[in-house]
């Protein structure tokens, strides 16, 4: 009998162990040991695109404000985009800009149309650039690149002239996506 007392006591002492240590909350570790680290920095880059030299988040919707439109002489316009981030990385920030304009045929009963052009850097546009119809397709716009869009706007010869004399607002999109860093 006295083996079966010192046998149950040992079992409700090994029982409170354990639930002692399963109560208790920390580490098991046997030697613990803490080392300060210095603070680090952590530096985000700032996505800045400006469009004519105002930030592209704080721009209103883009339009082309054409005025005094006559037949026969076009009207010249640029938006000038620049990449304008603060990137320190090894590999600059590159993005695709795409711009979208109406449809031809759209504005003034078919008889405006909306051509454009791409020049690098803050050049002047001009009547004499090559200018195509539809969407243009613009070159990538690495960090701290400019480029210009021309903007080529006319009305046909044959344009009523009741349609004539009054300012146009040609609403224009502009997406800026950033592209997959080069391997």
């Amino acid at each position: 009998m006295k083996s079966s007392r010192v046998l149950k006591a040992a079992g409700l002492i090994l029982a409170a162990v354990v639930l002692g240590l399963m109560t208790v909350q920390g580490s098991y570790a046997l030697w613990n040991a803490a080392v300060a680290q210095n603070a680090g920095t952590v530096q985000a880059a700032d996505f800045n695109i400006l469009v004519n030299e105002a930030n592209m988040a704080h721009t209103p919707a883009l339009s082309l404000d054409v005025r005094e439109l006559n037949r026969g002489v076009p009207a010249i316009t640029a938006v000038k985009l620049t990449n304008n981030t603060n990137v320190t990385a090894q590999s600059p920030l590159v993005l695709q800009p795409a711009v979208s304009v109406p449809v031809p045929g759209s504005l003034l009963n078919g008889n405006l149309t909306v051509h454009t052009a791409v020049v690098q850097g803050s050049a002047t546009c001009d009547a004499n650039l090559a200018y195509q119809a539809g969407t243009p397709v613009l070159p990538v716009l690495a960090t701290g690149t400019t480029q210009t869009i021309c903007f080529k706007v006319e009305v046909k010869q044959n344009t009523p002239a009741n349609q004539l004399g009054t300012p146009i607002n040609i609403p224009v999109n502009l997406s800026v996506a950033q592209l997959a860093p080069a391997a």
